[in-house]
């Protein structure tokens, strides 16, 4: 799942109140209005980081 860090915890307690842990993804908000290249930059920043904390 992708989200916005502003979603991040709406996501997670939503998660939470379902029993489930969430293969989650945040980006920099806000998104609406950026075109796809944009959006795919900050996916591929944020994926970048997920991979580095992944190492930790």
């Amino acid at each position: 799942m992708i989200a916005t860090d502003v979603f991040k915890p709406l996501v997670l307690a939503q998660a939470k109140a379902r029993k489930l842990e969430p293969h989650l993804i945040v980006v920099k908000h806000p998104i609406g209005g950026l075109n796809a290249s944009e959006l795919e930059q900050r996916i591929d920043a944020a994926f970048e980081g997920l991979k580095l904390e992944m190492k930790a």
